[in-house]
């Protein structure tokens, strides 16, 4: 079996769809996926925003049906990729498994200018007592034939690194690498590799060059989320659209904490195949 056809819809992300005015634009990430798996239909939920209150009034709004939401993948342990978690599970009115990393639910500070907390606003147990079912793995998880998250993503590129981030470990307060960071990665027949981050931590070229090391599929044909390249220099944003363009991508949607001078780059180089993202999107393969 293969994945014959995939619809994303961006339930949140930081900006409107100018054809969807009335829909809530926060802070954070979460998309909607319906993957066609021969005859079958995988749903899946990519995080969920920072509110309950953005993200379900996007739902209803778009008229998302969250009961058909068969498994939950979260990015990383960031509050805007997780804060309307527990009350998305309600609307599943079901058991759904939660796919993250072991330290999602770790303590996440960061120092801006004083030190606050960015982190989920909820623990495992939480989660459980709501209905869902933490799967807290460092590796890969196979969701379905041709759908994979990446787990945690090896550092290789010497362009791309994790600063600002503060955490707690065996006692000590360290930085915090965001090992959490992982992405979703859909096969779609004919096509390719979609790789779908949340902020890509762990660097958007590291993030896909894992993907194709994991499903040995080195075609890449679509690569969109946040690319965490908001504070980028110049320097490292060209060593990325360098980086990417050597993939021959179809399809580049930058959003979220891509950031606007990236974004404008990645739109010079791939053209028309750039579609930064918005919330109430909808985009197919």
């Amino acid at each position: 079996m293969v994945v014959k056809h995939v619809q994303i819809t961006v339930l949140i992300e930081d900006s409107n769809s100018s054809a969807k005015p009335e829909l809530k634009a926060k802070h954070g990430l979460a998309f909607f996926i319906k993957a066609k798996i021969d005859d079958d239909e995988v749903t899946l939920l990519m995080d969920a925003g920072p509110s309950s209150e953005a993200l379900l009034h996007n739902v209803d709004a778009m008229d998302v049906n969250l009961e058909d939401v068969d498994v939950i993948a979260l990015s990383h342990g960031h509050y805007d990729h997780t804060g309307g978690l527990l009350e998305a599970l309600k609307r599943m009115k079901k058991s759904v498994a939660v796919i993250a990393h072991p330290t999602v639910f770790s303590p996440k500070l960061k120092i801006m200018p004083h030190l606050k907390f960015i982190g989920a606003p909820f623990n495992a147990s939480e989660v459980e007592s709501g209905g869902g079912v933490p799967l807290l793995a460092s590796d890969p998880v196979k969701i379905a034939d041709g759908i994979t998250t990446t787990g945690e993503v090896p550092r290789i590129t010497a362009f791309e690194k994790v600063r600002g981030f503060w955490g707690v470990h065996n006692g000590r307060f360290l930085l915090d690498m965001m090992l959490d960071d992982q992405s979703l990665v859909i096969d779609v027949e004919n096509k390719g590799l979609v790789v779908i981050s949340g902020c890509a931590h762990s660097g958007i070229i590291n993030t896909v060059k894992h993907a194709q090391k994991i499903t040995e599929n080195s075609m890449v044909y679509a690569v969109l989320g946040g690319f965490h390249l908001t504070s980028a220099d110049y320097k490292t944003i060209q060593a990325t659209v360098d980086e990417l363009e050597k993939l021959d991508l179809k399809f580049v949607g930058p959003c979220h904490c891509t950031g606007k001078k990236a974004t404008k780059r990645f739109a010079e180089s791939f053209g028309g195949r750039c579609q930064p993202l918005h919330t109430g999107d909808i985009i197919e393969f």
